[in-house]
């Protein structure tokens, strides 16, 4: 994951093979170097979409296709990735595509339909890529903060602090030794553990 946005795409369709002119739209839309990844359901797309490393997963055809929608589903495992559904339908007229377009909305699928404007799928592409660069930000604190908490516990374990005192500790140590708390308490686990 970058912090300066999605710098790994996967594509998925239903049929192998690669659509230059797709490829040349997300080049335009991501302003960073980026890897463009294409598979298919036949080949190991499904498997790609749950355990693969990417900020944008897109995927192309029918809103109909179960695999394509269990590809969506198993996306959603990847909490920084945003996922683009580029429907084959001009419009959802049937109940089942409505159905199954409503199905790839609660999982926090975007929906374009064909025929692709260039606008709209900037539009897509940019709002996932700045999706990304907050959700990551967020993962980081996150994870900061359970290392930050991790190390609390370790000083009430091995120093016989209370937490408000392991938390006053942690905090002096930064402000003394000019790093932030994280660097301080890697260095703290370092040492007890």
């Amino acid at each position: 994951m970058s912090s300066t946005g999605i710098d790994k795409v996967l594509i998925i369709k239903s049929q192998p093979g690669a659509n230059r002119a797709l490829e040349e739209l997300i080049m335009k839309s991501l302003k960073h170097p980026h890897e463009i990844i294409w598979n298919s359901l036949k080949e190991d797309g499904l498997k790609m979409a749950r355990n693969g490393d990417y900020g944008l997963l897109i995927v192309s055809g029918s809103v109909r296709d179960e695999g394509l929608r269990r590809a969506c589903r198993a996306a959603v495992s990847h909490p920084t990735a945003s996922i683009l559904f580029l429907a084959d339908e001009p419009a959802f007229r049937s109940a089942e595509e409505k159905e199954c377009s409503r199905e790839l909305l609660d999982i926090g699928a975007t929906i374009l339909n064909r025929p692709l404007t260039q606008s709209a799928f900037a539009t897509a592409v940019q709002s996932a890529d700045m999706a990304h660069i907050r959700l990551g930000a967020l993962k980081k604190k996150l994870d900061d903060e359970r290392i930050i908490s991790r190390c609390k516990l370790v000083l009430i374990q091995t120093l016989g602090l209370s937490e408000d005192e392991a938390h006053k500790f942690i905090e002096k140590e930064a402000m003394n030794s000019g790093r932030t708390r994280i660097e301080v308490a890697y260095e703290i686990l370092k040492t007890y553990e």
